[in-house]
């Protein structure tokens, strides 16, 4: 999914074997064995090829390499590309070793490289006591032959274009115009690749990857949008698909809009949930209700409209970033005491400077590409293409504002942001219970980025096991309940009952 400037990240993990032999529960095609049979030279990471800001402690240990896939599995003969793998292996010998689990960790747009060494010391240890831990850059982000747009704030540019407020009927015109100018540019930087960024060309990388590593099947973890590129290899290789978990479960079907409007409903349940949290504190800063509250965040956004403040590097902090830095906090209940403070110290003193932390930790695990390959990747997904986008725009406009008012204008613009582009993979709409043996989905009852209605359907589409985390928040895998059910599965295949939840970690009072 897509919200304004704060597209939601995700976690996952993929698994590599050192210096294995490949193998295969099926042989490849023979035109694709070249790449079905190469081997993987891991190295410690180190350099451009290594994490980002990574302590030197939470990275110790983690290798990396580069898989080669073709650019066009139809056309295996007309390119390549190398797709940068990261792994953690585990200690476990014999027996107990069980082989790899692939993560990813959401986007689309997030590196996996970046995110898999704060994952492993956080949260990796029950999966690693039997399982290798690896990542990868998907085709299109970070190290993988990223897709480029022009100008580096191009894509950033594009959204606070679409996201403006107090749009006009002729607005929209405008925002298929730079929709249309946007992806012409995306085409004539990125070139052949843009056309199989898609989650379907990425699933078969998933593939490749899998044989490399020495896996007869595909164990695999995705959080967000990883959820949907897991869906989709289980609906290409439901018989190659081993113990799939799907965290924060996206969405397989929606259009734009119907998607626009199911995020910016889930947002305001959690945005409510906040409102009403803080209120029940004696302590709370913004108000000693939830009108009180409700009325500082409508005021502030306002004023934040009418006037923007700067922020310390001279920026402008508009009603966007306000509208986006809230939602970012939402996806952590954690965040919220930060988000409070923030919006005191805005109503206060009128700085912005605590808010706009958060829009710079999300640029920050989008950088490198990864707006552009979100836009390319969505776009690549979605066969829908309204024939007059301009008024679908703004039909949109006015059931967001009818239905979800407070972060209705960061998606205004959703229905232009693909216009230009060619109909994308009716795949995704096509997965029906493929087969795949061992799927554990798992939502949350108010999850701002992913709805729980998500998991519901895409669920029942995979014939998957749903657990329900009764908390707030974008990801389940954190609690103890979610992640003893999560380990379990990977240690020896224990699926909860259908219609098993898990309670909140930090009730909403």
């Amino acid at each position: 999914m897509q919200v304004g400037r704060g597209r939601a990240a995700a976690a996952g993990v993929v698994l590599a074997l050192l210096g294995s032999a490949a193998a295969s529960c099926a042989p490849a095609q023979p035109e694709l064995g070249r790449f079905y049979d190469q081997r993987i030279s891991w190295k410690a990471c180190a350099g451009p090829d290594g994490p980002k800001e990574a302590t030197a402690e939470a990275a110790a240990g983690m290798e990396c390499g580069r898989l080669t896939v073709p650019v066009d599995y139809a056309d295996p003969d007309g390119g390549s590309l190398t797709i940068a793998v990261g792994r953690f292996a585990t200690e476990a010998e014999g027996a107990r070793r069980k082989g790899a689990v692939v993560f990813n960790f959401g986007g689309p747009g997030v590196s996996g490289i970046d995110i898999l060494p704060g994952f492993f010391r956080d949260n990796g240890g029950g999966i690693a006591r039997h399982y290798d831990l690896v990542s990868f850059d998907p085709r299109g982000v970070g190290r993988s032959s990223p897709v480029r747009c022009g100008a580096q704030d191009a894509a950033e540019d594009l959204e606070r274009k679409l996201a403006d407020e107090g749009r006009r009927a002729e607005d929209f015109a405008r925002d298929v115009a730079e929709g249309k100018e946007y992806g012409a540019a995306c085409r004539k930087e990125t070139g052949p690749l843009l056309d199989h960024v898609g989650s379907v060309e990425a699933s078969r990388d998933l593939d490749v990857l899998r044989h490399v590593l020495g896996e007869e099947k595909l164990n695999y973890f995705g959080l967000s949008y990883g959820t949907r590129l897991g869906a989709v290899y289980a609906g290409q290789f439901p018989q190659r698909t081993g113990r799939m978990v799907l965290d924060a479960v996206d969405t397989l079907d929606l259009p734009a809009e119907r998607d626009g409007l199911a995020v910016a409903k889930a947002s305001e349940q959690a945005l409510d949930a906040f409102i009403e949290d803080c209120a029940a504190r004696e302590a709370c800063a913004l108000g000693r209700t939830p009108g009180e509250v409700r009325d500082l965040v409508e005021e502030q956004t306002a004023r934040v409209a009418a006037r923007p403040p700067k922020t310390a590097a001279g920026r402008p902090f508009t009603a966007l970033d306000l509208r986006n830095a809230i939602w970012v906090a939402l996806l952590a209940q954690d965040s919220w005491p930060d988000l409070e403070r923030g919006l005191a110290a805005l109503a206060g003193s009128g700085d912005p400077e605590p808010l706009a932390g958060f829009n710079q930790g999300m640029d920050d695990i989008l950088g490198g590409g990864g707006r552009e390959a979100l836009t390319a990747v969505t776009c690549m997904d979605d066969p829908d293409r309204p024939a007059d986008p301009a008024s679908e725009g703004a039909a949109a406009q006015r059931r967001l504002a009818s239905q979800a008012p407070y972060f209705a204008p960061m998606l205004y613009g959703q229905a232009a942001s693909c216009a230009g582009w060619p109909p994308g993979s009716t795949f995704l709409r096509e997965i029906d219970r493929p087969g795949a043996p061992e799927i554990l989905a798992i939502g949350g009852k108010v999850d701002p980025a992913t709805p729980f209605v998500w998991a519901e359907q895409t669920a029942r589409k995979l014939g998957a096991v749903l657990l329900t985390y009764e908390g707030v928040g974008h990801g389940a895998n954190g609690s103890p309940c979610v992640r003893e059910k999560i380990n379990a599965f990977y240690a020896d295949g224990t699926l909860p009952d259908e219609g098993t939840s898990c309670p909140a970690d930090r009730p909403v009072r």
